[in-house]
């Protein structure tokens, strides 16, 4: 009878044992289980085409600019970026001056409403999704010129439209914020020659310079 219940104690720990055992096993999968693996940023390359907004201030005088852009991208080794990028603006800028001469004086009033720029970029990726680069090449924008010129008594109103061609250089920081969208800013340079006068003096050139800082949005095509 001894032999008997003792068996049947020994099974009985036996049996606790094992459902311990499993139960244990059961909480330590529960807890050191690895979940589901969390979406990991693959960083995007750069060698992609893009399409673009952008806004800013642009300065002689100081006037309001915006405008698009579009171009394209190539990563090649080393870090390195380079690309061509064409954009078209308006730009709010008017400026204005006086001139005179023995017996004669004019003053001239200067708008430019449009900008166009066709660059070259290059630049070094600081991280995966972030680059900063240089950049310059074409540029083109119209000036139109009213003048009021005051010659010995006589007085005569000349205006003339023209588009300038000129160049323009500078250097910006791009940012891959989703992997088909990026944010930028910018700075252009941008020296379109010179304005003359009717007037026949020398030293009448009017430099013709705006400075362009903006910010941006592109959309990636892939």
């Amino acid at each position: 009878m001894r032999r008997i219940g003792f068996f049947l104690l020994a099974l009985a720990a036996f049996n606790l044992g094992a459902v311990d055992g499993a139960f244990s096993a059961d909480l330590g999968r529960s807890v050191y289980a690895p979940s589901s693996p969390l979406p990991v940023y693959a960083p995007p390359s750069w060698t992609t085409c893009y399409v673009g907004l952008n806004a800013g201030g642009v300065w002689s005088s100081f006037g309001f600019t915006g405008g698009g852009q579009v171009g394209c991208n190539w990563q090649g080794n080393y870090r390195l970026v380079w690309g061509g990028e064409a954009d078209v603006q308006y730009t709010g800028l008017d400026d204005s001056r006086d001139v005179f001469a023995p017996g004669a004086s004019a003053h001239q009033d200067f708008r430019s409403r449009w900008l166009a720029t066709f660059r070259g970029r290059f630049g070094w990726l600081a991280a995966e999704n972030m680059y900063f680069y240089a950049t310059g090449g074409l540029a083109l924008a119209n000036v139109d010129t009213d003048s009021t010129v005051n010659f010995n008594g006589i007085v005569n109103n000349v205006s003339d439209s023209t588009t300038h061609a000129g160049w323009t250089l500078g250097a910006g920081l791009e940012w891959r914020f989703l992997p088909l969208w990026s944010a930028k800013v910018e700075y252009l340079y941008v020296d379109l020659g010179h304005a003359t006068n009717v007037l026949p003096i020398s030293n009448n050139d009017h430099s013709l310079t705006e400075n362009i800082v903006r910010i941006g949005v592109n959309y990636h095509f892939w």
